[in-house]
């Protein structure tokens, strides 16, 4: 869970980084950067949207769980956060990557 929270936090400070630099005076020139910032925040949202779902149970679901180590249980496969670490570092890279080359 460490690696997913650190690529998270990762990715987090991109977005910040990214939105500053659109927001500030050279913001015209980052003509690259804006359809990958929508298209990946986008996707993304819809990534956590459903990691959220998964993590949050609804009621019906936690009252049919009947000890606490079930209740406590990792929703996630080891493969399941391999994916989501893939897909974190895939929209990081691509950001960190199109900010260079806008700022050329």
């Amino acid at each position: 869970m460490g690696d997913l929270m650190d690529s998270i936090t990762a990715l987090q400070t991109t977005f910040q980084q990214v939105s500053h630099l659109t927001k500030g005076p050279g913001a015209t020139k980052l003509i690259a950067l804006k359809p990958l910032l929508e298209s990946s925040s986008s996707e993304l949202e819809r990534k956590f949207d459903r990691i959220l779902q998964i993590l949050q149970p609804s009621i019906r679901e936690t009252k049919k769980r009947k000890t606490l180590g079930e209740r406590l249980k990792w929703p996630f496969k080891k493969a399941d956060v391999e994916q989501i670490l893939q897909l974190l570092e895939r929209h990081k890279s691509a950001l960190t990557f199109v900010m260079n080359s806008d700022q050329m």
